[in-house]
Formats: C-alpha cells, structure tokens, sequence
C-alpha cells in the first residue's frame, strides 16, 4: 500500500473537498489541520493523506498531481508538495 500525503495551505477547504470528491479513483482520505513555515513565515496547512493500493489500472502519482496541481490553482501558491511511502496498512 502507498501513502499520499499532501501539504498545502489551510484556505478554501470546500474547494479542496470538492476536488478530492470528484470522482476519480480515490475513495477516502484524512484531513488534519496543522501548521507549516513556507519560507520562514507560519502559516495555517492542511495535511491530506491518501492511502492507496498500486494497480495496473490506475497510475496512482499522476492522479495524486493532478489534484495537487488544482489546489495550488484555487489557493493561488506558489507550490504545494506530496510525498509517498510505502507502507503496511491494514483495513478491518
């Protein structure tokens, strides 16, 4: 299983909601409020984390840009970062 977890500023969170609802591939996520430094000032984040298992079907990170392209447009940053791990997860 993969983790996805992107960090972007905490605006606009109705907007983010509905690009993550979209209805492409994901099926669940977890929204944390935080708070971040982006080039030394705080600033209030959100921390979005998506895991998921790699298929054949689906090419997991381009979707995972894509998403992240969309925030960074309706938040006008300058740029919003993912990572991913691989993980062990188990869902009961």
């Amino acid at each position: 299983m993969q983790k996805y977890t992107i960090y972007t500023e905490n605006k606009n969170l109705d907007k983010i909601e509905a690009i993550l609802n979209n209805g492409i591939v994901i099926e669940g996520y977890t929204i944390i409020n935080t708070q971040g430094y982006w080039q030394g000032l705080k600033e209030n984040a959100l921390k979005i984390e998506i895991l998921l298992e790699p298929c054949d079907k689906f090419n997991y990170t381009n979707i995972i840009k894509t998403i992240c392209k969309r925030i960074k447009r309706v938040n006008k940053q300058e740029a919003v970062l993912f990572t991913v791990e691989k993980i062990e997860a188990c869902l009961i």
